[in-house]
């Protein structure tokens, strides 16, 4: 298992922390993969806060209103504090989830502006803005710079304004068929990242033609194909850069670039930074 996570406070406590002093807390955020072990949560009494789950990919089997379900990727889970938490992510189905615990006294009309307030699991599609906000606040519950409760306030009502954007734009009648649509691109993508893919080659796998493969898949994830593509690599190259030893030129090449040149303009392009940089400045 894969986890990462940043925290408001040095201690922790499994009830969590409720907050009726400020307009909202973020107590603490993270991301999960399960590569190996299946995984159970069972909180008997939920917890004092408030929880979002954001299933990314696979699926998770919860327990809600007393019924058992299966979520599959795409759909954010909602826990108010005191609900019953019951729910596990068998790995055999591959499930890579984000979730956020905050609390407050205008964390609950904060869902209802946003129009999740009277769901549990809102259905919003995958959405790399999302991931980003997500990684946004676990860099800055983890480093803890100057200002950094107001830099994660700000980025996580930014991620519920675009939870409830997606929740309300979305045609829930055909979302889910959008999903077994594109499901398979999407799963080629994560998994063969490396490949010399072409658009072609995903229209086909739709059956589609390639005009109507781009409108769907823009529709769904909210980017072009190519350009959720790069983004996949460009992610990669992050762990890479930070969690490994490779240069650059290799790291180029574990992605499928023939070119690491090429590579470190893109990853500039879309970090801001060079390859090295980044490295540097994240040690």
């Amino acid at each position: 298992m894969i986890d990462i996570s940043g925290h408001l406070r040095n201690h922790r406590q499994e009830i969590g922390y409720g907050d009726n002093v400020n307009y909202l807390t973020v107590n603490c955020c993270g991301y999960q993969k399960f590569i190996t072990k299946n995984f159970t949560r069972a909180r008997e009494n939920g917890r004092l806060d408030y929880q979002i789950i954001y299933i990314i990919r696979g699926k998770g089997n919860f327990h809600i209103n007393k019924n058992d379900i299966q979520v599959p990727e795409g759909n954010i889970v909602i826990y108010k504090p005191g609900d019953i938490q019951h729910y596990t992510y068998f790995y055999e189905n591959t499930p890579e989830v984000y979730w956020i615990h905050f609390t407050g006294f205008g964390a609950e009309e904060l869902l209802q502006k946003t129009f999740l307030s009277n769901n549990s699991v809102c259905y919003i599609g995958l959405s790399n803005t999302c991931i980003d906000l997500y990684k946004k606040i676990i860099r800055e519950l983890q480093l803890k710079k100057n200002l950094f409760t107001i830099s994660v306030n700000a980025a996580f009502m930014e991620l519920l304004s675009q939870f409830g954007r997606r929740f309300t734009e979305t045609d829930h009648s055909i979302g889910r068929k959008k999903d077994e649509n594109i499901q398979k691109v999407i799963e080629c993508m994560h998994t063969n990242y490396n490949l010399k893919w072409s658009i072609n080659d995903f229209a086909r796998q739709c059956n589609l033609s390639v005009y109507r493969f781009i409108h769907n898949f823009k529709d769904y994830t909210g980017m072009s194909p190519i350009e959720y593509l790069t983004k996949i690599k460009v992610d990669k190259a992050r762990e890479l850069l930070l969690d490994s030893s490779l240069n650059v030129s290799e790291i180029s090449e574990v992605l499928g670039y023939d070119n690491s040149l090429y590579f470190s303009r893109v990853f500039r392009k879309l970090t801001g930074l060079s390859p090295s940089a980044y490295r540097k400045n994240s040690v």
